[in-house]
């Protein structure tokens, strides 16, 4: 066997090994695709809004739910006491008023809005951004440039309008 022959079966032998690091998965996950900060010892992770099926953009008057996974390492507990997205929406509400953050937990990220933006001001399309702030009670206020998403896959089971 020649020299370039047996090199190429070797390299074939070895690219068909697959790795046995448990660590490793092939399962799929949903995608991290909302925008993610940390600030004042606060995660914001995966924050992003809901809008309108592709192809169809939300038209003004309606409201969009507002979705992020928040994990405090504070010494002291904190709450998210509100949202705002002024250039496009008129008002947000924050269901139960405000968002406890105990320190050391993950809140959030669950198919229930942890936000809902009410009263968009001009037609808005899904896969654009918009400028969101957060406020929260000892940490201050932080804006964020959040994507809006069409609620199709794994966001599907995600409650795709306010109060479900």
């Amino acid at each position: 066997m020649k020299l370039p022959t047996l090199v190429l079966a070797l390299l074939l032998m070895l690219s068909a090994c697959g790795s046995e690091d448990p660590g490793i998965s092939t399962e799929e996950f949903a995608p991290n695709v909302g925008a993610n900060e940390t600030f004042n010892n606060i995660m914001i992770r995966n924050a992003f809004v809901i809008g309108g099926a592709s192809g169809s953009p939300l038209p003004p008057g309606s409201n969009a739910p507002l979705y992020v996974t928040l994990i405090s390492h504070r010494a002291q507990p904190d709450k998210l006491v509100s949202v705002q997205a002024p250039a496009w929406f008129s008002t947000a509400t924050i269901p139960g008023g405000s968002v406890e953050l105990p320190p050391g937990r993950l809140v959030g990220g669950g198919p229930k809005p942890q936000a809902v933006l009410q009263g968009l001001t001009k037609q808005l399309r899904s896969g654009s951004y918009i400028a969101v702030t957060f406020t929260f009670r000892d940490a201050g206020a932080i804006q964020k440039q959040l994507p809006v998403l069409p609620p199709s896959q794994w966001r599907a089971t995600y409650s795709p309008t306010p109060g479900g």
